[in-house]
């Protein structure tokens, strides 16, 4: 068997946890008695770029033959040939045609390019790719900014800068995600670093862990010795001098700690860091970068490593070697750490990039070196992986992938015939186009209609989202291929336009989604919100419901986005439920991640509420006494409130402290919500209702870091770790003291928020929501075609009869406007405005004589009202 190792960087050219894995790959493959070849870039600006040349690496594992190719003229993050080389890419399809491997395994491609996968696949070769790092999605490699931000866990959902502008990110990208495709799987070196590929598009019929092991690990490794005695202090730091990994920012920390109290006795060694010009406190040794095979007696001399990265780590062997060597550890929430760290056990989290917590942290530890040595010799959280394992397994999957192929020393070209393109998934070509019929605006439509089209764009199908009276929606139901009517309420147009669905020449799956649970009359008498309604006002709604439940029994399949909605909605009719829940579009992520870059506006800690409809007062009073005891606690908290809602008297004590704030557009909530400290989202109890309210508040909420207390409905006890991501109390008592604990403690506040937008980023980001909706439109396609068209059974339809109208067949966009451009609120909801809207859709849909028609029209009828 022939196996290629392909990376950016090797060793002894380059060395780094990252490029020690290719290395120690290859050996084992020459070792099990394999070909095993190297094509690496390498770094000497001595040679001409691009030149080339041969070199073994030979030991007692046997030998590895080496190519290299000089790229460092490509190490810069802003040069497109960093990933896009030409030049490297025809170097390396000779290359190929010259060994012709039976794999390719490909790792850090920087310099090298992306395309480089689609040439080993054209070889024939089976093809693997280890994503040691964010390359592939992010253009600085880390996931850090130019200023040392961290920036968003999902690409897309932020707004930095990245290293040429965001157009030029969005770009590349679009470029690299479908060479990357060419991989037959795709490694991930731990779990989280999988997980955050997968919200960054990787698929995940592809991607695979392959956890990152360890050569001081083994059936004979001696088990972490904990640190005794009562010395001063030895802190370790590893990460050189690149900012990226946090050696300037701990210098800066270490300089502080030391000005707080020169005498103080403890001991920093950093390997590698230079010295910047400044006095370095005698604390601190700066130490020239040590050598692999020098690291364990280093690791011994130390109590403590402190890993300071501000860039996402996708594993850190430093960190579980430390571990395993019985240190304890200090780490950065950059994932790969986390994995072995426990808070409190065998060392400690901080943010990224965040001094003032590092410091902190530091501080406490130097000041008692004893109780710090207690968190010593406890090893790995996390299992840790011996290399002889991970290498076994390598070459047991080279094999196998192999197994079928044909054989090496076939002709190239032969080669990559056999191998052939891959079988087209015929289902998937048939759904290219969906129509979402919406009659409803506001949030509900954009979570339920334009964040799916938004999300299904990312898996290559196209959406468009039309208001349930657009005459448009006749021509568009004839070529889509699935239609989805969204709290639509039934009409003798609608009921045509689905017959006419039904007689096309081919089965197009029909969906209804409605997010709220009014689609079952038989609950009459248990909604919430309904009381005082006036009894004309309340037989409407009812028909309403019956209306709904008629266009429901025109589909073949359910779309909801909680679990009490599905079963439910199978329960009452019989039909497939498929579950959908709301998440995180890209517009709200990246105003979301703007808001959290701007300062909070300056003032005390506040509790925040916000309701978006006129149906909460009741959820609202039975938070209400915990609030106020938060407020009678603390004289300096203030309470913001937000949207529809009527405070009851209680309040009227604390009237200077309780801010109302106005109905503001969905891109404007992101900049209200950081400004709060404290979100709350209460939901009555014993209610089906609201069992079946999906978690948007915290979703909101999370995406900028505000901690939510929320009531333990299933929506959000699905959505929240209590304790961890948000509190969920479960009576009154419960409410007070967790409202208490965020109140006072602005840590727990921090931690809690930023773990809660992590979840909310990894679990429902725009690419694993297009893939859902995906594929909930297939499988009700495969049903219709196996099954037919479902038919309604036993329910009576009850439908208006409302004509097609552009007049009356407005969407909202899904847009965040310039802001030169915007309409003051008040304004665009002025008739004035709505006119000329409905004005301007005639126009567009039956010309400028049409408006002149109907003007004349409403003219008329005024002037005869008059008389």
């Amino acid at each position: 068997m022939r196996v290629a190792q392909v990376s950016a960087h090797y060793p002894p050219n380059f060395i780094s946890g990252g490029t020690l894995v290719p290395r120690r790959i290859a050996r084992a493959v020459a070792a099990a008695g394999h070909e095993a070849f190297v094509y690496a870039g390498h770094l000497d600006s001595s040679r001409p770029a691009l030149s080339t040349w041969t070199d073994t690496d030979t030991g007692d594992f046997g030998t590895v033959n080496i190519r290299w190719i000089e790229t460092h003229p490509y190490t810069s993050w802003g040069d497109e040939k960093n990933w896009k080389n030409p030049a490297v890419e025809s170097d390396f399809r000779s290359w190929l045609e010259e060994i012709r491997p039976d794999v390719v395994h490909l790792h850090s491609l920087q310099t090298l390019g992306g395309t480089l996968v689609r040439v080993a696949k054209e070889s024939g070769a089976a093809v693997i790719v280890t994503s040691h790092d964010w390359w592939w999605q992010c253009t600085r490699q880390f996931l850090v900014d130019r200023d040392m931000t961290p920036c968003s866990l999902v690409v897309g959902c932020g707004v930095c800068a990245c290293e040429r502008g965001r157009d030029v990110a969005d770009r590349r990208m679009a470029a690299l995600a479908p060479e990357l495709g060419h991989a037959d799987v795709i490694l991930a070196p731990s779990a989280s670093a999988a997980r955050t590929f997968l919200a960054n598009g990787v698929p995940a019929d592809l991607l695979e862990v392959d956890e990152n092991g360890l050569p001081s690990v083994g059936t004979d490794s001696a088990p972490p010795t904990a640190r005794t005695g009562d010395g001063p202090l030895r802190l370790l730091f590893a990460g050189g001098n690149d900012e990226v990994k946090g050696g300037p920012l701990l210098l800066r920390v270490a300089r502080r700690l030391a000005e707080e109290d020169p005498d103080a006795d403890w001991q920093l060694d950093m390997y590698g860091t230079r010295d910047d010009g400044r006095p370095v406190p005698r604390q601190v040794r700066l130490l020239d970068p040590f050598l692999p095979e020098e690291r364990a007696g280093i690791l011994e001399r130390a109590d403590v490593l402190v890993l300071a990265s501000i860039m996402r780590e996708s594993h850190s062997i430093l960190t579980r070697e430390a571990l395993g060597a019985g240190l304890a550890v200090v780490a950065t929430d950059t994932l790969g750490p986390e994995e072995a760290v426990a808070e409190g056990v065998n060392g400690w989290l901080v943010p990224a990039g965040d001094e003032d917590t590092l410091l902190a942290r530091l501080r406490d530890l130097v000041a008692d070196p004893v109780a710090a040595r207690t968190h010593t010799g406890k090893g790995s959280a996390s299992m840790v992986r011996a290399l002889s394992d991970q290498v076994a397994g390598l070459i047991e999957r080279y094999a196998a992938m192999t197994a079928d192929r044909p054989a090496a020393d076939r002709p190239a070209e032969d080669r990559a015939l056999a191998a052939g393109p891959e079988a087209v998934d015929a289902s998937r070509a048939l759904m290219r186009r969906v129509l979402f019929v919406s009659g409803i605006q506001g949030a509900p439509q954009r979570y339920r209609t334009q964040l799916p089209a938004e999300a299904l764009a990312r898996v290559g199908i196209s959406s468009t989202v039309r208001h349930y009276r657009d005459p448009r929606i006749v021509a568009e139901a004839a070529e889509c291929d699935a239609l989805v009517l969204y709290r639509v309420p039934a009409t003798d147009q609608i009921v045509d336009l689905v017959a006419q669905v039904r007689a096309r020449d081919r089965a197009i799956p029909v969906l209804f989604d409605i997010d709220d649970l009014i689609f079952d009359p038989a609950l009459e008498g248990q909604v919430d919100g309904l009381e005082g309604m006036p009894a004309d006002e309340l037989a409407l709604w009812w028909r309403g419901v019956r209306r709904y439940r008629t266009s429901m029994e025109l589909a073949d399949a359910y779309v909801g986005s909680t679990a009490t909605l599905c079963d439910h909605a199978h329960a009452v009719t019989g039909m497939p439920a498929h579950r959908f829940p709301n998440g995180v579009g890209a517009l709200l992520a990246r105003r979301s991640d703007a808001a959290l870059r701007a300062d909070r506006t300056p003032g005390p800690v506040r509790i925040g509420y916000f309701s978006g409809t006129t149906t909460h007062n009741a959820d609202w009073a039975f938070v209400e006494p915990a609030v106020i005891a938060a407020l009678e606690k603390h004289p300096d908290v203030e309470l913001w409130v937000g949207g529809h809602l009527t405070t009851t008297p209680a309040l009227a004590p604390y009237a200077e402290r309780v801010k109302t704030l106005p109905f503001v557009p969905w891109y404007d909530l992101p900049g209200i919500l950081h400004d709060v400290d404290v979100c709350l989202a209460p939901l009555t109890e014993d209610s089906l209702f609201n069992e079946a309210k999906s978690a948007i508040k915290w979703l909101e909420a999370a995406l900028v870091e505000t901690p939510v207390v929320a009531s333990p409905t299933q929506p959000f006890r699905e959505s929240v770790q209590d304790g961890v991501t948000g509190f969920l109390p479960s009576d009154a008592a419960g409410w007070a003291d967790a409202i208490e604990r965020l109140v006072a403690d602005p840590a727990l506040r921090r931690s809690m928020g930023a773990r809660a937008r992590r979840e909310a980023l990894l679990t429902w980001p725009p690419d694993i929501q297009g893939a859902t909706y995906r594929d909930l439109l297939l499988a009700t396609a495969e049903h219709v075609r196996e099954h037919g068209p479902r038919q309604s059974v036993g329910w009576e339809p009850v439908t208006d009869d409302e004509p097609l109208d552009a007049a009356h067949a407005y969407v909202e966009a899904y847009a965040v406007p310039r802001t030169e451009l915007r309409i003051p609120a008040g304004l665009a909801a002025s008739r004035v405005v709505r006119l000329l809207g409905s004005a301007r859709r005639v126009q567009r849909d039956a010309g400028t004589l049409e408006v002149l028609r109907r003007a004349r029209g409403k003219v008329a009828a005024r002037l005869g009202r008059g008389r």
